[in-house]
């Protein structure tokens, strides 16, 4: 009987101490812890994607959320359809505008997936070397200020581009000065003559580094000297 009772003693008493078995039990939590940070950093962003949407479609929160974003994004798309058939109308304008004025072959217009660009060449806009406006160019100028006015795009940049002949002069030490110089001269005309906003204007100059075809020839570098209109979507 006394037997008995020393085994039940025995059963009794804790086969570790109390601090151990609480030790053990929080480096277990801290090891799921760090597991768990470890699987969330290195989680597939497409599979948690996916899982998410699965989610909240069964949550019923999926059907409404893509009914917005699709009639988000089918106004945004109709917004630019009609923003670039307007353009469009524009651009033909433009064409007759220049034809009439001889300017022709100065003016060129390109269509891209981020927006409209319109490049005015030298010859209708300044002498070689200077980046005062002819009076020739006020004409086309002004039809694309009218232009960025009625366009919806937050910013327009203007361009200045010049050839690879080096200039030095006590008001232009560089084709960088001439190139910002020139895109200053129409960016003020546009606000001050046509009245467009500054706030959708950027001025920009690229001096001799963008050219359209190689510096080798008076006829490239003719070329090369314009001012571009980048119109964003």
């Amino acid at each position: 009987m006394a037997r008995n009772n020393k085994n039940n003693d025995d059963l009794d008493q804790p086969s570790s101490p109390a601090w151990m078995t609480t030790y053990g039990d929080m480096m277990t939590l801290l090891l799921c812890f760090f597991v768990l940070l470890l699987s969330f950093s290195t989680i597939d962003k497409i599979k948690f994607s996916k899982s998410m949407r699965a989610l909240q479609g069964a949550l019923g929160i999926m059907p409404r959320m893509q009914r917005v974003s699709s009639s988000k994004q089918s106004s945004l798309d109709s917004e630019k359809i009609i923003n670039k058939m307007n353009l469009e109308e524009k651009v033909k304008q433009l064409k007759e505008l220049s034809k009439s004025l001889g300017y022709e072959e100065e003016v060129e217009v390109l269509f891209n997936e981020g927006g409209l660009l319109i490049r005015l060449g030298n010859k209708v806009l300044f002498d070689l070397g200077e980046a005062e406006l002819r009076k020739s160019a006020y004409p086309i100028l002004t039809f694309v200020g009218n232009t960025i006015k009625e366009h919806n795009a937050d910013d327009v940049i203007v361009g200045g581009h010049t050839d690879n002949l080096p200039i030095s002069s006590s008001i232009y030490p560089s084709n960088w000065e001439l190139s910002i110089a020139r895109s200053l001269s129409v960016v003020k005309f546009m606000i001050d003559s046509v009245n467009v906003p500054p706030k959708k204007l950027i001025a920009a100059g690229f001096s001799q580094y963008h050219p359209l075809k190689p510096n080798d020839t008076p006829e490239n570098r003719q070329k090369n000297r314009r001012v571009e209109f980048m119109f964003n979507w």
